[in-house]
């Protein structure tokens, strides 16, 4: 795991800026190669997981001296890769995946984006060509963002901030992503908040060559459901699937960790885990979990249930609103406006985590996976309700969910309710996009003085879906946004800011595939997230895997009302709402709300004090 940074007309002093602001990336060593005449450079820095030697270090030339790497992952099948390289007369001299890497693409160039195995972003540089390959894994683990110059120059980096230090993009503020954070809490790819700046999507390369550049997909996700299984039939499909997803990631040559939860997607992670190390006789596993003071948010008790089951090591971590005070450093590791403030959580938790490990895997990525969302229970029942007499759905939306008050105490059914009435009405595309964004069109419209409402880039992506089924468009429209723009985005940032490697085995591409080809009933029987807790249930006892869904968030609601409440005012001003661009009568309102306490709010009025805190700080 590691940071990489360079371009194709790049000086030493330039990559040193850059790669001088990836040092959290990779505390272990750093490296700078250059073309003899200038021009084309690359920059790393390394967190060494696999095979730590110097041996192992970057960038990496091939021994023709034709080709060179920075890698910034982890490819779980390198030793498989490495076998059949070796047969087919390749020679090593590390023990490392990233010459492992190296090795293929100078073999097959892109085409070996479709056998590797891993998170990974990648710069591979073709000397004799002058042609320079950027590429992305499938689901969006790793980051990489780039950037265009005045004659064709290009520029690349793990992060925004990064690619910053190299002078000549433009930094201006994309209004257009603008309104895409406030809709969306983060700035979709392949946008980001600097105009000139763009996030290479997911499942994607990027070509240079003479100043041209072109992009071509190579994997998305795909949500058919045209496989209808029986229930045990899926299970045994599924069951060896997601072992080797999980035990793949054992793959280091350092302590690897977990965080658990309690919920079933992590305890499925924890279970596999634990029973690998048993086999492989590493010793407990290492668990860790936040705790809070707020009962409705806190998961402790069933954490502890867990790790105890399993005979592991097991770590509390306090949660607290000190936390608030690292928000300045969240938004510079993000170089962009970030609204989900469960960032902040993970930053806490891998901090205290790499005392310990120097990886840990996670659950994330079950709920997008396995149907675990209740919004994804409200798109299956909409059309029912739709076929309700109109008078008993004008009843709900005018007399019923008006009079529910919002809850900031974790209790989020009242909300839902009224989301799910106020959206129901509306084109699927539409009502999904309602229920996962959080300024609407209008309110957008009025904050940045637009002349129309802005479109709702979430109803775009789910228009685009494969398949109409409500299950399959809402998941795949979430493994293409939600999950890279906001859950990969945040758990990178903040690991990688603690130079700890955070493993997702649930979003194994192997394992997206599997599931994603069996029909909606097969993934849901037995309830949202049913063919996971199948597989929890032949791993854990039953009495471990049955409670419901709890999502890992702090109490914002509650800690914005009380301990944070003077930072509202003092943050959220006419001035500084000006400064945003943003017209402040609409603000004004939107606080009002807050303090009023009927509507929970408390995302909206955190995502304004985080880009008042972006434009301070950028």
């Amino acid at each position: 795991m590691c940071g990489i940074s360079g371009g194709t007309a790049v000086s030493a002093s330039d990559l040193k800026r850059m790669r001088a602001r990836l040092g959290h990336r990779g505390p272990d060593s750093c490296g700078l190669w250059q073309e003899t005449d200038g021009g084309f450079g690359l920059a790393h820095t390394r967190l060494a997981i696999i095979d730590p030697s110097p041996a192992g270090a970057q960038p990496m030339v091939s021994d023709c001296g034709r080709f060179v790497l920075a890698y910034n992952g982890a490819i779980y099948n390198f030793r498989d890769l490495r076998t059949e390289l070796e047969a087919a007369g390749e020679r090593f001299r590390s023990n490392s995946d990233t010459e492992v890497l190296l090795a293929s693409l100078r073999r097959d160039g892109a085409q070996v984006l479709t056998r590797l195995v891993g998170m990974f972003a990648f710069a591979f540089w073709d000397r004799e060509r002058g042609e320079l390959l950027l590429a992305r894994d499938r689901l969006g683990l790793k980051p990489l963002v780039y950037g265009s110059m005045r004659g064709g120059a290009l520029a690349f980096a793990s992060e925004i901030h990064a690619l910053e230090a190299h002078p000549g993009l433009d930094l201006g503020i994309d209004p257009e992503a603008l309104s895409e954070y406030l809709a969306c809490l983060y700035v979709p790819a392949p946008r980001t908040i600097r105009r000139g700046i763009r996030k290479l999507p997911p499942g994607h390369f990027l070509k240079w060559r003479d100043g041209e550049t072109r992009i071509e997909k190579y994997w998305a996700p795909r949500f058919t459901g045209e496989r209808a299984l029986g229930a045990d039939e899926a299970l045994e499909e599924l069951s060896p699937v997601l072992r080797r997803a999980v035990t793949d990631r054992l793959v280091a040559d350092v302590p690897v960790g977990c965080f658990l939860s309690g919920g079933v997607d992590s305890s499925v992670v924890a279970a596999l885990l634990a029973d690998e190390k048993r086999r492989l006789g590493d010793g407990p596993l290492k668990t860790f979990t936040m705790t809070f003071d707020e009962r409705a948010y806190d998961e402790r008790a069933a954490a502890r249930r867990i790790a105890e089951h399993l005979g592991a090591e097991h770590t509390e971590i306090p949660a607290s609103t000190d936390m608030v005070d690292a928000l300045d450093d969240m938004v510079r590791a993000f170089g962009e406006p970030f609204g989900n403030p469960t960032a902040l959580l993970i930053n806490d938790l891998s901090q205290k985590a790499r005392e310990h490990v120097s990886v840990a895997t996670a659950g994330d990525g079950g709920d997008e996976v396995f149907a675990g969302y209740p919004r994804y229970r409200g798109g299956l029942i909409a059309g029912t309700y739709r076929r309700l007499p109109d008078w008993l759905r004008r009843v709900a939306a005018e007399r019923i969910t008006p009079i529910l008050a919002d809850s900031s105490a974790g209790h989020h059914w009242p909300r839902r309710m009224r989301e799910f009435v106020d959206g129901a009405e509306l084109p699927d595309d539409q009502m999904y996009a309602s229920w996962v964004e959080y300024f609407s069109p209008d309110e957008r419209e009025r904050l940045l003085g637009l002349n129309e409402p802005p479109p709702r880039p979430i109803s775009v992506l789910y228009r685009a879906a494969p398949s109409m089924h409500p299950l399959d468009a809402m998941q795949q429209t979430d493994l293409l946004s939600f999950l890279p723009g906001n859950l990969l985005a945040y758990g990178d940032a903040m690991s990688m800011r603690h130079g700890l490697e955070l493993r997702l085995p649930l979003l194994d591409h192997r394992l997206v595939e599997t599931v994603g080809r069996l029909a909606p009933q097969v993934r849901i029987a037995g309830g949202m997230k049913g063919l996971l807790r199948r597989a929890a249930r032949t791993l854990l006892p039953d009495r471990l895997v049955t409670r419901a869904k709890r999502g890992f968030n702090p109490p914002l609601g509650l800690w914005l009302k009380n301990e944070l409440a003077p930072l509202v005012r003092e943050r959220l001003t006419p001035e500084t709402m000006a400064a945003a661009g943003l017209d402040w009568a609409v603000v004004g309102r939107i606080i009002d709300e807050h303090e009023r306490g009927r509507r929970d709010v408390a995302l909206k009025v955190w995502a304004l004090m985080v880009l008042e805190r972006w434009l301070a700080t950028a």
